[in-house]
């Protein structure tokens, strides 16, 4: 691991921030992780007086990332999202002669462009999967812009989504949070929990919560509440109740569909299709869904498990893409993360972004859970190559 050299590029990229005279975008996904981005973000830069705009993302796709890079902005900063096409977002910001920070965690594509800083952890040796979430990594690049002691806490909340006790870069806000009075250490059961003081909420809870507003409220200015209410450091309970009711509601109708028809098996892959069922929520209900259904008894251990749904093509605060599109969600059970672990199957990000290339689509993620955009129409040519892949990769180590 190379701390040196990750803290020498979080400077480098702050005195660049610190020195604009503009307007920036601030790019975050829909989840806990990257609402909890985007609040520290925009806490830094209100403390520097750099005026800026927020638009959510559920996935990256290339319609996508032309939309944003349309608006004419100087200066992109993408925060918990744009590592896996960093790829795409080198192409707009040369074709329009701007510029692009990532800020991630998820796996990335080495890219090499002077018109882009590219802060991911993972080109610096650590983990993406357990030692550093997307709040994490852009609260260690703002503290770098302005003193942010007091949000430390996003972070910590942010990093629910990494199994386990915090650890490694996870540490660091956690520590800051503890230090400053924000947050407080309970062991339970040979396990750490975190309690988030001043709201009376457990960091797991709140994840929850802010989860249901950025993806079950995407298309109800979700994401941008919760903004707004980590800012300020409060939460209106009675809004976070009607999204998390709606997405009870919404995922009690799904489980009965599946329990009823059951889940297609095609070799390594177990997977279902729920069509216009989540209509009007985020298409991040697909992938928490397909998490929840990955513990279910309906869920064999040892396939790969496969989540579809429409994907709406307009965006609030950015637009409408051309197309008809699929987002796709990937999940690995026990069995076959056990297996990924040990050598023997391929990542699920992998798998995903292959598949997803070969039917025009895009994908991106982590070794256990991965999600992508894919055209409709196209869902069992993407299974197929997904199948695939699995087979190239046990012939290649006669497993």
């Amino acid at each position: 691991m190379s701390m040196e050299g990750y803290l020498k590029a979080l400077r480098e990229a702050a005195e660049e921030l610190r020195s604009i005279d503009f307007e920036v975008p601030i790019i975050f996904h829909d989840d806990a992780d990257g609402l909890c981005s985007a609040a520290i973000a925009s806490m830094a830069l209100d403390r520097i007086g750099v005026r800026h705009k927020l638009y959510c993302v559920e996935k990256l796709h290339p319609a996508i990332v032309k939309l944003l890079h349309s608006k004419g902005y100087r200066l992109y900063i993408y925060l918990d999202i744009g590592s896996g096409r960093a790829d795409l977002i080198m192409k707009c910001v040369e074709e329009h002669g701007s510029r692009a920070i990532i800020v991630d965690h998820h796996d990335p594509r080495r890219v090499e462009s002077k018109r882009i800083i590219h802060l991911n952890p993972e080109l610096y040796g650590f983990s993406g999967e357990t030692d550093v979430s997307g709040s994490t990594a852009t609260y260690l690049f703002m503290k770098e812009v302005s003193k942010l002691d007091d949000v430390a806490w996003m972070a910590v909340v942010g990093s629910a989504e990494i199994p386990g006790d915090l650890r490694s870069l996870n540490r660091i806000p956690l520590e800051d949070a503890v230090r400053v009075g924000d947050v407080e250490i309970k062991r339970v059961k040979d396990r750490e929990r975190y309690l988030i003081k001043f709201l009376k909420k457990s960091w797991n809870k709140l994840s929850s919560s802010l989860t249901a507003m950025g993806s079950v409220g995407y298309y109800r200015d979700g994401p941008y509440l919760a903004v707004e209410f980590l800012k300020r450091r409060t939460i209106e309970e009675d809004r976070v109740k009607e999204f998390e009711e709606l997405r009870k509601k919404k995922f009690n109708q799904a489980f009965a569909i599946l329990a009823k028809r059951g889940l297609k098996v095609d070799g390594m892959v177990q997977w279902f299709h729920l069509g216009e069922l989540f209509k009007g929520l985020g298409s991040k209900t697909v992938g928490t869904f397909t998490s929840m259904l990955s513990y279910r008894r309906i869920c064999s251990p040892d396939k790969y498990l496969i989540g579809f749904m429409k994907f709406e093509k307009n965006l609030p605060r950015i637009g409408e893409i051309d197309g008809e599109w699929v987002k796709v969600s990937i999940r690995t059970p026990k069995h076959v993360a056990a297996e990924i672990r040990a050598g023997r199957l391929p990542s699920a990000s992998e798998l995903t972004v292959k598949s997803a290339e070969k039917v025009e689509g895009s994908g991106d993620g982590h070794s256990f859970a991965a999600s992508a955009l894919i055209p409709a129409g196209r869902e069992e040519e993407f299974i197929e190559e997904f199948n695939r892949l699995i087979d190239e990769f046990r012939r290649s180590r006669k497993l």
